[in-house]
């Protein structure tokens, strides 16, 4: 036997024993103890986040040795929890080895008795490892410990790259049904059968399955229907059997589910297809044998908020232009987690269940299910008793789930969905068959006939449109997804968007709206961003509304993820293609008022590149002065989403200096746009025979100087040629010289000296040239003349300087958010405290810049450039610390927009950390100054690669020190940190938390092991941070 502690060696001591009593768990520990107890398992790891609510990681199995029994319960238990959905990781381990295995990937069918399982369960099998090979063991504390799984490093990791390959969530429980159903669809649509039957029939047998397999339906049940028949695969080999039974549920469930038409036909063989598909997948193989006895879906363990995601990936599948023409996007299970845990939370504690819910465009129910089943768990936490009464249940359902949805099929779902998450409550199951205890009437939509009593709870109408059956309500909170876009907007979108002057954006009304639904209640809906950052009137009437005439609670702005590579972990939204955010909001000022409104808004892309979700750091978390945020010019959502506390503070100190346009109209310089060619739609053409025939396209301007000229002619297009061809009334290859123009743009500017700024961006930099030859350029192209070059050639030194770059990236209301391009009143908007020496200063650095007799650059451009950002900041008489905000921004925040994560993202330095820290000391002694007291630091170097959370230490004595290298390994202590510093937020948004950590006369600074948490910005952020939770204890 080996001497090896393989739970010690991973930091898997606090994983929860499956057989652990109720008290000595958190209550959602025990929701999952109590979904998983069947699985086979021993232990599972939890992550856990500040609100103690904990999320399943890990499962763990102990086996005595890895014979055919052993795998055989191996096999059984990965399938369990690849229906289960939510753990990708099952550890089974005996006295000699762990073997970690893959639960995302499709589990195995063992169709015989000498199955075998060494060689089969390899397919599922991530890595190995024997407890005798100490290199390997190595491996496995680096991929798979707690802090691994937690932080997610496997993920990222270049050395787990092989690992990574073998994982995939293409194969996961709810992929591979949505697969399996859209290939049976289409196979019975190739049989002849019509879309809207062969849906009928596939969701029907969803949920009977689901009822079934959760015991709501019995032998006695199908027996009734067809003798001997114990199950509905059994009832599936008859047509008219099948058709018996869906009559009787049309019955049980008031039409709302169940509608069966006089002329539908469906086949045996049509049925035996159907039969398939739930029993083995159907992934378009030729494999036809069915073994019903290794049913590949279980439909008692599979969520039932999963209907929702299978069902609407499942239309999308067949029916693409749905999505596109409703602008609805399905909102993933940990969005709905994420926004519930905030304003419904089921912590023990939480005892009020009377809270009315509106969705007022519920889809197939997701937000509804969920907001039901954490009713339901209050209600147990205030009666002290599992709620399993039918009645009770029933009226908790109709008393406080209410839903708009215009789609038919739609609201179908959420029916049913809702009818599921009350049956599976219910103790016996069974009791819904009992003709004393009927399921309530909830869709109300008076265009269907087939409903035998109209309901109360789910509305089938536009919501935007009058409701006065919904709206005589007053709701507790409201929450969904409301749909997003410019196109196919319907007349009441129109209609009620000119009312109110708000832009013709789909979303704007429901995000109105909702305040008429919940006069004194809470609302959290999901947007689509530009709608805080758009500068269009109509739009800013709308953040006018709601950032003055509502409490706006926080924002989550989930920008980074719009493109997210599918590699890098896929996008929370799947289909979306614009930026998402979240606003927690109310109509009414609440008793408790903040100042600041909360912002989230994280710079990176998801920790994990297999788990869908997002990081949020302490960086990204933001409290933005609410006064501010009234303002509906207001640029902070923009600065807040890129920069920080110290970034606000300088743009604000930036912008009570004067212009760049007031020194352009004080020194009376020449502006303005170039030229427009002719088009089609010009009707007064301009002659002008003024307009130098030396032209420069965009492409061709370059920093400090382009000297890349052309004629007028060649900034033709082959359409222009040809609509001058036509004016002219010759060929196209006879043209003359144009002397003829749509605009003629800003004359005086085309006059050397003068300076030309393109309006795209150079490499991602500002591009400003001096040109000392007169040219025309056209509009996507601003000039500035002036007869002083020198002060040509300051100003262009200024315009391509980092603070300018700085400034507009924060401010520009497209770089970063939609195009990479700045407009000219973004250029005139320039901070400008530069006098005509100063320029003039700055023409003498430009003119060594530039080697007159051969009009290039010279080689040492980069020495220049700091020569010219150093001499602007102090003219703008910044500190030192407002330097460094500025310069560390352009290394460090720029490069995540630009995609240029690897060094940014890469593994900090001593040295850096050592900077880091100095800085923090200096800031805390200055404010410590005459106290006897001061900070010093240590920096820890033996913290390795694989390491994800650096960490340094003040301490506070009576004598000043130098920096203090310390060569304490300090894993075991970053192991102990991790947890209070890695938290989960939902089931796979995760929130990454800075973390001081207070010990008697010592503070722990611990960040995450990437350089961008490590840089002087950031010690000045931190360290004023430390100075406010200091005070605070005072």
């Amino acid at each position: 036997m080996i001497d090896f502690d393989i739970i010690e060696n991973l930091g898997l001591n606090k994983a929860v024993s499956i057989t652990s009593e109720s008290n000595q768990v958190s209550e959602s520990q025990l929701v999952v103890i109590n979904q998983v107890k069947d699985f086979g398992i021993d232990e599972i790891y939890f992550s856990t986040d500040e609100n103690h609510n904990s999320y399943p990681a890990v499962f763990l199995k102990k086996v005595q040795k890895f014979d055919d029994f052993a795998l055989r319960e191996v096999a059984i238990a990965q399938k369990k929890i690849w229906n289960f959905k939510k753990v990708i990781f099952l550890y089974v381990y005996s006295e000699t080895e762990i073997r970690i295995y893959n639960c995302a990937e499709k589990p195995l069918l063992i169709k015989t008795d000498d199955f075998d399982y060494k060689k089969e369960l390899k397919t599922l099998e991530i890595e190995s490892y024997k407890f005798s090979d100490k290199t390997k063991l190595k491996q496995l504390q680096n991929l798979f410990s707690t802090i691994a799984i937690d932080t997610g490093i496997i993920w990222t990791l270049e050395e787990a790259f092989e690992i990574r390959k073998k994982i995939s969530l293409q194969r996961r429980v709810d992929k591979y049904l949505v697969e399996s159903l859209t290939y049976t669809a289409k196979q019975l649509q190739e049989e002849g059968l019509e879309i809207n039957l062969i849906h009928k029939i596939i969701m029907r047998s969803l949920f009977l399955l689901y009822l079934e397999d959760r015991g709501a339906t019995d032998e006695k049940f199908y027996s009734e229907i067809k003798k001997g028949a114990k199950s509905y695969f059994d009832i599936l080999d008859d047509a008219d059997k099948t058709y018996s039974l869906f009559r009787k549920l049309e019955e049980y469930f008031n039409g709302n589910v169940f509608t069966v038409d006089r002329n539908e036909s469906i086949s045996r063989e049509h049925l035996l297809i159907i039969k398939k598909c739930f029993i083995n997948g159907n992934d378009n193989s030729l494999q036809q044998n069915l073994f019903e006895d290794l049913r590949l879906f279980d439909f008692s363990i599979i969520q039932i908020e999963l209907l929702s995601e299978i069902y609407e990936n499942f239309l999308a599948e067949i029916n693409p232009t749905l999505k596109q023409d409703t602008g609805t996007f399905y909102t993933p299970p940990s969005l709905v987690e994420l926004i519930l845990n905030e304003k419904l939370p089921i912590s023990r504690a939480e005892k009020e269940f009377n809270v009315k819910i509106l969705d007022p465009t519920c889809g197939s129910g997701i937000f509804l299910v969920e907001s039901f089943k954490r009713l339901v768990k209050r209600y147990e936490n205030a009666k002290g008793e599992k709620l399993t009464d039918f009645n009770k249940l029933k009226k908790l359902l109709t008393d406080n789930i209410f839903g708009v949805e215009i789609h038919p099929q739609s609201i179908k779902v959420a029916a049913f969905s809702l009818y599921l998450a009350l049956v599976d409550n219910l103790n016996p199951k069974t009791i819904w068959q009992n003709k004393d205890y009927c399921l309530p009437y909830l869709i109300n939509d008076p265009s269907d006939g087939t409903l035998v009593e109209q309901g109360n709870n789910l509305f089938r109408s536009d919501t935007i449109q009058q409701n006065p059956q919904v709206e005589r309500l007053d709701f507790d909170l409201v929450v969904g997804n409301p749909p997003f876009g410019t196109k196919n907007l319907s007349q009441s979108i129109r209609d009620y968007s000119d009312k109110y002057g708000f832009a013709k954006e789909m979303v704007l009304p429901f995000l109105h709206k909702a305040t008429t639904f919940s006069e004194n209640g809470e609302i959290a809906l999901i947007f689509n961003t530009k709608i805080l950052t758009n500068t269009k009137i109509t739009y800013q009437n709308f953040r006018k509304w709601l950032f003055n005439e509502c409490y706006v609670e926080k924002i989550y702005n989930f920008s980074i993820l719009r493109n997210a590579p599918k590699d890098f972990g896929g996008q929370l939204f799947g289909s979306a293609t614009g930026p998402i955010s979240i606003a927690f909001y109310r109509k009414n000022q609440p008793k408790k008022k903040s100042d600041t409104i909360v912002y989230y808004a994280p710079k990176t892309y998801i920790k994990s590149n297999v788990i869908e979700g997002v990081s949020i750091d302490g960086t990204d978390l933001k409290y933005l002065p609410r006064e501010e945020c009234k303002k509906p010019t207001s640029k902070i959502w923009k600065i807040a989403m890129w920069g920080g506390i110290g970034d606000i503070n300088l743009i604000q100190k930036l912008n009570t200096s004067d212009s760049l346009e007031q020194f352009i109209s004080d020194e009376k310089i020449y502006k303005g746009s170039g030229l427009q060619f002719l088009n089609n739609s010009t009707k007064n053409p301009k002659v002008d025979n003024e307009i130098p025939n030396r032209y420069i396209a965009p492409k061709n301007i370059r920093r400090y100087i382009s000297h890349s000229f052309s004629d007028l002619n060649s900034g033709l297009t082959q359409r222009s040629k040809e609509i001058y061809a036509k004016y002219y009334g010759v060929q196209v290859e006879d043209l003359p010289t144009i002397n003829v123009f749509r605009r003629v743009g800003a004359k005086k500017t085309y006059f050397a000296p003068h300076i030309l700024i393109k309006e795209g961006l150079s490499n991602w930099k500002i591009c400003a040239s001096y040109e000392d030859e007169a040219c025309s350029f056209n509009s996507k192209v601003l000039g500035l003349s002036h007869s002083d070059s020198k002060l040509l050639k300051g100003l262009t030194c200024f315009i391509n300087s980092k603070l300018a770059y700085y400034y507009l990236f924060l401010c520009s209301a497209s770089i970063g958010i939609e195009r990479e391009e700045i407009k000219p009143n973004e250029v005139y908007r320039l901070p400008f405290s530069l006098t005509k020496k100063n320029l003039h200063h700055l023409a003498d650095i430009y003119d060594r810049l530039i080697i007159e007799e051969s009009k290039i650059f010279n080689t040492n451009t980069k020495k220049f450039e700091q020569e010219i950002d150093s001499y602007i900041s102090k003219c703008f008489d910044f500190s030192i610390d407002e330097s460094l905000i500025v310069d560390n921004f352009v290394e460090f925040t720029i490069p995540l927009l630009i995609k240029k994560y690897q060094y940014v993202l890469g593994p900090t330095n001593k040295d850096e950390i050592r900077d880091y820290a100095i800085k923090v000391s200096q800031h805390l002694n200055d404010f410590l100054q005459n106290q006897n007291l001061y900070a010093n630091c240590t920096v820890y170097e033996n913290i390795n690669h694989f390491s994800p959370l650096m960490i340094t230490k003040i301490m506070f004595g009576d004598s000043e020190k130098e920096v203090s290298m310390s060569s304490v390994d300090l894993q075991d202590i970053s192991r102990e940190l991790d947890k209070e510093l890695w938290q989960k937020k939902a089931t796979n948004i995760y929130f990454r938390k800075k973390l001081n950590y207070k010990t008697g006369n010592e503070i722990f600074i611990v960040r995450p092991n990437q350089r961008r948490f490590w840089t002087q910005s950031m010690a000045i952020e931190d360290a004023s941070e430390l100075i406010l939770e200091i005070l605070n204890e005072v």
